[in-house]
Parts: C-alpha cells; sequence; structure tokens
C-alpha cells in the first residue's frame, strides 16, 4: 500500500503559488506605479525650472554687475560732468539750469596739466537710445571720444531711461553749486544669457538694478 500525503500538499502549494492577481491587487499595484513615475517626472521638471531660474539670475547678474562696473569706473574718475539732451550735429545739449535729468551723461576724466582745467575734448559720453522704447528694448550706449568707439552697454531696457543729478537728500539738483550724486536706473525687459523673457507669468515679474556713484571732483560745476 501506498501513500502520497506529502506528495499532495506540496501540489497544491505549488497550485497556489502559480494562481494570477486579482483585480484590486492589479489596480493597487497600477495606481502605486502612476504616483511613482508622477512624483519622477514632477522632480524632474522642478529641477529643470530651478535650473532655468539660476541660470537666467546668472546672466542677469553678469549683465547688470558689468554695466554698474563701467559706470561707476567713468563716474568715479570723472574730473566734472554734464547732464543734458542728445543732438545728432551738436552732441550734448547741458542742462546750465533746472532739473538736472537727461537722456545723456558726459565725463571729462582728464585735466589739462598746464593749467589743471578741465580738458573738454577728451570724453566719455553715456546716452540712452529711445528710438525702440515702444518695443521694450531702450539701449545704453557708451561712446569713447578718445578712440572713437562706440558700445551698447544694455538693452531691452524699460521705464526711467535718464541720469539724474542729485543732492545728498537724494533730491533731484537745479542748481551745480555743490558736488551731486548721478543716479540712474536700469530696468530689463529681457536678459539675453540665456534669452529670458521678464514679467508676469514668467520667471522673474522685474529685474531693476539701482546705481548712484559720484565723480572725484571738487564742489561747484
Amino acid at each position: 500500500m501506498k501513500l502520497y500525503p506529502q506528495k499532495n500538499v506540496k501540489i497544491r502549494g505549488a497550485d497556489r503559488q502559480l494562481s494570477g492577481m486579482t483585480l484590486v491587487e492589479i489596480m493597487i499595484t497600477s495606481a502605486l506605479m502612476v504616483i511613482v513615475i508622477l512624483a519622477l517626472v514632477s522632480a524632474n521638471y522642478i529641477g529643470l525650472r530651478e535650473n532655468q531660474l539660476m541660470s537666467s539670475k546668472s546672466g542677469a547678474n553678469n549683465t547688470s554687475r558689468n554695466v554698474a562696473n563701467y559706470l561707476y569706473q567713468d563716474i568715479r574718475m570723472a574730473k566734472g560732468y554734464q547732464i543734458g539732451s542728445l543732438s545728432g550735429t551738436n552732441g550734448l545739449i547741458p542742462i546750465t539750469n533746472g532739473n538736472q535729468q537727461g537722456v545723456a551723461l558726459q565725463l571729462f576724466p582728464i585735466l589739462i596739466s598746464t593749467n589743471e582745467a578741465i580738458d573738454t575734448t577728451k570724453y566719455t559720453l553715456y546716452y540712452f537710445d529711445l528710438s525702440d522704447a515702444a518695443n521694450s528694448n531702450g539701449k545704453l550706449w557708451r561712446y569713447v571720444s578718445t578712440n572713437q568707439t562706440t558700445t551698447v552697454m544694455a538693452s531691452n531696457l524699460i521705464n526711467t531711461l535718464y541720469f539724474t543729478g542729485e543732492d545728498f537728500t537724494g533730491a533731484t539738483q537745479t542748481v551745480r553749486t555743490y558736488k551731486g550724486i548721478i543716479h540712474t536706473t536700469f530696468q530689463f525687459s529681457e536678459f539675453q544669457y540665456p534669452k529670458t523673457k521678464v514679467g508676469s507669468n514668467y520667471l522673474f515679474n522685474y529685474y531693476r538694478v539701482d546705481c548712484r556713484a559720484t565723480p572725484h571732483l571738487p564742489d561747484g560745476p
């Protein structure tokens, strides 16, 4: 007589192990997989946006820093300056009386050695180009008279495109009796490196740089 109790138990156990998943188990597993995939996609998207944000901010900081460094250096070494408007034939038209506010800034860095007077034939001229301001693309140009080179220092500028002469309280000067502070603001509508729009629903609502510097010159015009 032969008995096979152990063999029958093993076969039933094998049959149990080979049985399929129920519908509920499949639905739960699928839901978990979808959640994991969505979490991975979201993490990658957030990482890409963060990288874009940091790259744009770095590019904007680099652009504004270069502009400010040139402007600060030229203003601080100036022995004299004039603020005014720009004429294509007459060059800078300075504001002699009234509010010291205009689109152009002329800086005189050199003195004549014989009499220590300002050499007005050698200068650096900064001026805002408003010709494309309606398209949020105002430009700041820099012209050096000694080598007659003209360079675009900043573009995609909006709003207050002018230079202002201020006193120590921050009020706009009306006379040049005392040494003033030169103030200008750069507000960008777009960054170039990398190219990033500025405004509502973009990475930045606005980006503005305030520049104030005092020339190394005595009181008076």
